[in-house]
Parts: C-alpha cells; sequence; structure tokens
C-alpha cells in the first residue's frame, strides 16, 4: 500500500523526520497506528534529545504501532531506531518491469475481471487467508491474526477505492486469485495486492495469473508493472524474476509496538 498523509517535520542539526498518522491502518486495527517516513540521522548522540519531540507526539495521540521503512545501507539509522524500541521484522523489494510493451505471453485461459458486490466476500475470504509473509504476520507481538483481519478489510476498502480496481481472477469459472492495482500517472501499472488462493497453490496457476495481468496492462497501454514483496516470500521472488522482472535495492521495515 501507498498513501499520501500530511507529514509533520522534524528539523534540527543533528536529526530530519518526517512522521505521521496512518488513518487507514488505524480504522482496520483499531487503534491508533504511525509511520515515519524519513529518517536522516545527522548526529547520533544529540539526535537521542531531539528524537523526544516525536515520542512526545506519539504518546500524546495514544499510538501502538509505528512502521518505517529504511533503505538496505541505513545501518545508522537503523540502529538508532533499534535504540528506541524499533525492531527489525522483514527486508522487502520492490520489482519492476520496465519493458512490458516487448513482452509476449500467449493465452493463459485465465479470466481477469472487475470485481463486483457478489464477489467480495469470496475476494476477502482469499485475502485473508493466502499470505503469511507480510510484516503483520511474522511480527510476534501482532500476529497472523490481524494480519488476516488487516488484508480482508484492505480487500473491502480497494473495491470502493476512488483509484484502484479489484480484480476477480478465475479459471473456467472459479475464483482462483485477487488483485489489486493502480494506474499511475507516469504509465505503471502498480499492483498493490496479488493473492493466489490457498487451494490454487503450487499447481503452475499463479506464473499464468501473473503471465494473464501483464497482458492485460499491455493491452491498457500501461509501459511499466511494479510492486512491493517480502523477502521471505522467495517462491514469489523467483517468479517475478522469471518473468523478466528486476529488483531495486531492498528496504528494512521496522515496528515499534507498544507493550
Amino acid at each position: 500500500m501507498r498513501f499520501d498523509y500530511a507529514s509533520r517535520t522534524l528539523r534540527t542539526a543533528s536529526l530530519e523526520l518526517d512522521y505521521f498518522l496512518v488513518p487507514w491502518d488505524t480504522d482496520i486495527l483499531a487503534f491508533p497506528v504511525g509511520q515515519i517516513g524519513k529518517i536522516n540521522l545527522l548526529a547520533a548522540q544529540a539526535a537521542e534529545t531531539d528524537f523526544s519531540a516525536f515520542e512526545r507526539w506519539r504518546d500524546e495521540e495514544s499510538i501502538r504501532l509505528i512502521s518505517c521503512r529504511l533503505p538496505h545501507r541505513g545501518l545508522r539509522e537503523s540502529m538508532f531506531l533499534e535504540s528506541r524500541g524499533f525492531r527489525f521484522v522483514e527486508m522487502v523489494f520492490q520489482p519492476e518491469l520496465t519493458t512490458l510493451q516487448e513482452i509476449h505471453f500467449p493465452d493463459t485461459g485465465i479470466e481477469i475481471t472487475a470485481a463486483t458486490e457478489h464477489d467480495l466476500t469470496e475476494l476477502e475470504d482469499i485475502a485473508a487467508s493466502c499470505f503469511g509473509d507480510g510484516r503483520f504476520h511474522v511480527d510476534p507481538r501482532l500476529g497472523p491474526a490481524i494480519g488476516d483481519r488487516r488484508y480482508r478489510i484492505w480487500v473491502r476498502n480497494s473495491f470502493r477505492h476512488p483509484a484502484q480496481h479489484l480484480l476477480r481472477i478465475a479459471e473456467a469459472g472459479r475464483t482462483v486469485g485477487v488483485y489489486v492495482v493502480e494506474a499511475q500517472v507516469d504509465g505503471t501499472a502498480y499492483w498493490h495486492l496479488t493473492g493466489i488462493a490457498p487451494a490454487c497453490q503450487g499447481q503452475g496457476i499463479g506464473k499464468r495469473v501473473w503471465q494473464a495481468m501483464l497482458m492485460r496492462h499491455k493491452a491498457e497501454g500501461a509501459t511499466a508493472v511494479r510492486t512491493t514483496i517480502s523477502a521471505r516470500n522467495t517462491r514469489v521472488m523467483n517468479l517475478y524474476a522469471g518473468l523478466g522482472f528486476r529488483f531495486q535495492p531492498p528496504l528494512m521495515t521496522f515496528h515499534w509496538v507498544r507493550d
């Protein structure tokens, strides 16, 4: 997911920090959620005092969860965050295919249609059951129940989102997967959510679904496809590599969770 919210900004001689509330996750999790959008450590020792302004805001807002993603080389910032109670939970990659208009795959027999109200419950069930590698699932302080609920509501919210498109993926009339996609102004198709029903995994269906989606975007005139995946999901990483995607440098994800 990628959402833009009004950021609070902290700029001192020792620290550059942007942070904000995340209303989408706050609504889903039923407690205040925040995010650090940017942190640049200029002087570690002095930054401890400056960072306390952010911590006061966190406590005043009664925030229970804060997430932060850092470039993989941001080790000074990662160590600083860990000294303030943040914990590393995952590494993510951002696969991209920038040669979309040059590829071709034959018809895969996969049916892709815009989801209807009638499809919602089934697509929510798939999203709530097919993921296990995401940061909410693997963080033992949160757990899979919260992760499953988050994906379920994610699908429901995407159905009514003004810019995102919820897609039902089927084969011979049977629903096999769910996608949430968004067309970007630069001609990129961004995949917010890609999921295959658990009963359909391990049968080669996923590869044909990905191929069908790429051909759909090509026909729509998109020039590239981008997404974000957890480094734990090695099976899907290999799928992306096999389809010609390339990987940008990874990002480290950290969580702060109130005890």
